[in-house]
C-alpha cells in the first residue's frame, strides 16, 4: 500500500483505466511500476544528449555524466543515485539497455542488461547472482565499467587484453604554503582517484632539487590510497610542489622567507646544479623496538656529511669530520630503542662564497618502530564479521595498522585491497570491507610490513 499512496496523483492524472482494471494490489503494482518504466524510458530518450555519443565496444570514452562510478554491490532491490548512474552507464549501449529506464531502481530489466553487459565484456555469462555474482554488480564488475568508461578497455568493450596507458588520477594538499627558513611542510597526496585496478607510479616532485619521492600503487589495488610525506626546505624561494604520473599532473606552491640558496660553484657542495644531491635510503624500515637498520647514503665524492636520525641520536660533529662521501653507496647502522615514526635526515656541508660552510638537508626517510608483541612485529591478529548488513557476500576484514603502517589483503579470490592508511597512530584499528561474488570457502592472506596473516572464510547463502 506504500506504493499505492506514493504514486496516487500519477495513477489519477494518468493511470485512471488501469486503475479500473486492476484485480489485486500485487497487479496495480505492476502497472504502476510499468508506468514509471514509460515515463523515464522518455526522459532518457529527452536526455540522451548528455549520455555521449560513445557506445560500449566502440572504444569510445564516454562522457563524464554517463560513468558509473559505483562503490557498493548493487543488485536486483536496490536503488538511489548508484542505480541511476549504473542505467545511464548501461543505456549508452543499445544492444545491452534497449529500454534505457532511467528510474534508479534495479529491477529486472537493469538486472537483465546487467547480465548482458557482463557476457558482452567477459566477466560471466552464467549462475546466479548468489552463485557467480551473474546480473550482480560487485567490485569485479564495477572495476571493469571503470576501465570500459576511462577508455581504457579493449576496442571489443572486453576488459581483457586492455589496451592504452592506464587511468591516473591524484591530488595534493600542503601545509603550510608560507612560511620561515627552514619551513617544514606537509604533502597529503590522494592517488589513484580513477579507482583503477591497472597500477601505476607517481612521482613528488619538490621542487627544490631534492630527490623526488615515488609512491606506488600495486596492480589489483582498485581503489585511492592516501599517504602524507614530509619535505623541509631550508632556504628561502618560491618552490612549486608537483604530483604527476604519466601525462597527469597536478601541482601546489609554496613560499619560504629567507636567504636564498648558496651559488653552486662551491666545491664542497658537489653539484653542478643549484643545489647539493644524494640520498639515503634503508631496506628494513618497519619492525618492533628495539630495531636496528642500515642506511645507504649516496652523494657526491669528498663531500662531508651527517645523518640525523630523527631520536635524539646523529654521527655528530666528531662523526662528520670522518664522514666524507666517497661517491658510492656507504652504509651507516643505528638502533632505535623505543617506539615511534622517525624522520631520518642526510645532510652535507657546504661552502659558500663568503667561506661560511652551512649544513643543508638533501634528502630524508621514514623509520617506524612499534612496542613488542608476542610475534614481535607489535602488531595484533586478523579477524572477519560477516553477512555486513545483512548481505552474505559482504564482509569485513578487521585488524590493527600499528603506527599507520601499510597493508595488503588478498581475498582468496583473486581481488586484492592495498593502502598506506590515514589513522591516529600506534594501536590503530581499521577495518576493509569485500564482496564475493559468490559462495564458498576463501583463505584471506594479510600482509604488514613483514607480519603475515592467513584466515578461512566460508561464504554461504
Amino acid at each position: 500500500m506504500r506504493i499505492f499512496s506514493r504514486f496516487l496523483v500519477v495513477l489519477m492524472v494518468v493511470a485512471l483505466p488501469f486503475v479500473a482494471s486492476a484485480q489485486t494490489t500485487d497487479e496495480l503494482k505492476q502497472q504502476v511500476n510499468d508506468l514509471l518504466a514509460r515515463v523515464s524510458a522518455l526522459q532518457a530518450q529527452l536526455g540522451a544528449s548528455n549520455v555521449g555519443a560513445g557506445s560500449q565496444g566502440s572504444g569510445v570514452t564516454l562522457a563524464t555524466s554517463a560513468c558509473p562510478m559505483v562503490g557498493t554491490t548493487l543488485k536486483l532491490g536496490s536503488s538511489g543515485d548508484s542505480v541511476s548512474r549504473l542505467q545511464r552507464f548501461l543505456a549508452t549501449d543499445s544492444s545491452v539497455y534497449p529500454q534505457g529506464t532511467i528510474s534508479g531502481y534495479f529491477g529486472s530489466l537493469t538486472q537483465a542488461a546487467v547480465q548482458r553487459w557482463q557476457a558482452k565484456n567477459n566477466i560471466v555469462s552464467s549462475g546466479s547472482p548468489s552463485t557467480t555474482g551473474y546480473g550482480t554488480v560487485g567490485p569485479r564488475t564495477a572495476a571493469a565499467m571503470a576501465q570500459v568508461c576511462s577508455g581504457t578497455a579493449g576496442g571489443s568493450g572486453s576488459v581483457e587484453g586492455s589496451v592504452g596507458p592506464s587511468p591516473v588520477g591524484g591530488f595534493i594538499k600542503v601545509t603550510p604554503i608560507t612560511g620561515n627558513a627552514p619551513l617544514a611542510v606537509a604533502i597529503q597526496t590522494t592517488v589513484n582517484t580513477t579507482n583503477s585496478c591497472s597500477g601505476a607510479t607517481y612521482s613528488l616532485d619538490y621542487g627544490d632539487g631534492s630527490i623526488p619521492s615515488q609512491i606506488t600503487v600495486p596492480v589489483g589495488n582498485c581503489f585511492q590510497m592516501n599517504q602524507t610525506l614530509g619535505h623541509t626546505y631550508q632556504y628561502g624561494g618560491t618552490y612549486k610542489i608537483t604530483l604527476s604520473s604519466g601525462e597527469h599532473s597536478v601541482d601546489a606552491t609554496v613560499t619560504v622567507s629567507g636567504a636564498s640558496a648558496p651559488s653552486s660553484g662551491s666545491s664542497a657542495g658537489g653539484s653542478s646544479g643549484g643545489m647539493p644531491r644524494g640520498t639515503i635510503s634503508a631496506f628494513v624500515n618497519y619492525g618492533p623496538a628495539p630495531l636496528t637498520t642500515t642506511f645507504y647514503i649516496s652523494c657526491a665524492a669528498g663531500v662531508a656529511y651527517n645523518v640525523v636520525f630523527g631520536d635524539g641520536q646523529e654521527l655528530g660533529s666528531t662523526g662528520v669530520a670522518n664522514s666524507n662521501c666517497t661517491g658510492s653507496l656507504q652504509a651507516v647502522s643505528h638502533t632505535y630503542t623505543s617506539a615511534g615514526t622517525f624522520q631520518v635526515q642526510l645532510i652535507v656541508f657546504v661552502q659558500q662564497s663568503n667561506g661560511t660552510i652551512v649544513p643543508i638537508t638533501i634528502a630524508t626517510t621514514n623509520i617506524t618502530t612499534t612496542g613488542g608483541s608476542s610475534d614481535g612485529s607489535g602488531l595484533g591478529s586478523l579477524s572477519i564479521a560477516p553477512s555486513v548488513g545483512g548481505d552474505p557476500l559482504h564482509v569485513q576484514a578487521q585488524f590493527d595498522v600499528g603506527n599507520c603502517q601499510a597493508y595488503t589483503v588478498r581475498w582468496g579470490d583473486g581481488q586484492v585491497s592495498s593502502a598506506s592508511p590515514a589513522c591516529s597512530g600506534t594501536g590503530s584499528v581499521i577495518s576493509v570491507d569485500h564482496v564475493y561474488q559468490s559462495t564458498g570457502s576463501y583463505t584471506l592472506t594479510l600482509t604488514r610490513g613483514t607480519r603475515v596473516d592467513t584466515l578461512s572464510v566460508t561464504i554461504s547463502s
